[in-house]
């Protein structure tokens, strides 16, 4: 369910997906159409593609202006999208008087979600970003992704079913859809008994790689390392973590957290769940997709959501007229 915005006492929750949602062209419609976004969009992908270069990566304007595709971006440009469309998705709600009363993240769009709260700066995320990409470019385990139509027990049983040490629960989204990760060649094997008798619906992931992965500590520990010499300002919002399964407080060591959602499964539906609700509560979508709304309604009924991006652009374009009248 979409839902109307009360701009005098807006209830919102911010989402913060990872990186399943392809940011290829995802802010040429509110470019186009919004000059107070265009000039706030200017200056975030000038911010981004600066620390990008910096660290040896191409420039994520092009991708996020439809110019280029995802494959033809290069390494590590696609995350560095999803994250830089996140920030300006709540740099133009923040514009428009809209802050959260919570946010939900997941994975990498924790980064972005610490930058909402602003416990890092909009550089300072995008070297965040730059640290995971260059930890992950010299890991042995690549791996894949699989979306299963299970809950957590089903899954378990699938998990038994193939009997194989290295495939394991890396998310629990909704009642009916979990994630599980793996090796390439146990992936494979997987998706080769996808048309057996009894087994659960199952999509695999087009990602570049695993994550949330015990396989994947290494990888998390060169992270964390990148994140040194990075701050932690105090906590302006309440940000809820679905790997901890709880809220952060100023008394944990974030630079830790980031580097947990490397190789730690994913708590979604219990995360979501555990929201305080009130009557007027809407959450939204702050990134290229629609993923984690759509999560969250089969977790939450009757949830309003909207997703600016991904097909909720006139509530993000009338959101920008409303304030600036």
């Amino acid at each position: 369910m979409t839902g109307r915005l009360d701009h005098r006492h807006p209830a919102a929750v911010f989402l913060f997906p990872g990186q399943g949602d392809d940011p290829a062209g995802a802010l040429v419609g509110i470019y186009r159409e919004d000059r107070v976004a265009q000039s706030e969009i200017d200056c975030i992908l000038a911010v981004v593609d600066r620390v990008g270069s910096l660290n040896g990566f191409g420039a994520v304007r092009p991708l996020l202006l439809g110019e280029v595709s995802g494959t033809e971006a290069g390494a590590g440009v696609p995350q560095l999208a999803s994250y830089a469309a996140a920030v300006v998705v709540e740099r133009l709600l923040s514009l428009a008087g809209v802050r959260p009363q919570a946010i939900v993240s997941q994975s990498m769009g924790e980064i972005a979600a610490l930058v909402c709260a602003r416990v890092l700066d909009v550089a300072e995320g995008a070297q965040a970003v730059c640290a995971l990409n260059t930890a992950f470019s010299t890991t042995d385990f690549v791996g894949a992704m699989v979306v299963v139509r299970a809950d957590e027990s089903g899954v378990a049983e699938l998990v038994a079913r193939l009997d194989r040490d290295d495939l394991v629960l890396a998310g629990a989204n909704t009642p009916r859809q979990s994630i599980l990760a793996g090796s390439t060649a146990t992936i494979d094997a997987l998706m080769a008994r996808a048309s057996e008798p009894g087994m659960p619906t199952m999509l695999r992931l087009p990602l570049p790689y695993a994550t949330h992965h015990p396989s994947l500590k290494p990888v998390a520990d060169r992270f964390r390392a990148g994140l040194r010499g990075l701050p932690q300002r105090p906590l302006q919002a309440t940000v809820y973590s679905a790997v901890r399964r709880r809220a952060y407080t100023d008394a944990d060591d974030l630079h830790e957290a980031l580097a947990d959602c490397v190789f730690r499964p994913v708590y979604l539906r219990e995360t979501l769940q555990r929201l305080p609700a009130t009557a007027d509560q809407l959450l939204i979508e702050v990134g290229a997709g629609d993923s984690l709304i759509r999560c969250a309604r089969a977790c939450i009924p009757g949830v309003r959501t909207v997703a600016p991006l991904a097909r909720d652009l006139g509530w993000l374009h009338s959101t920008l007229q409303l304030a600036a009248a």
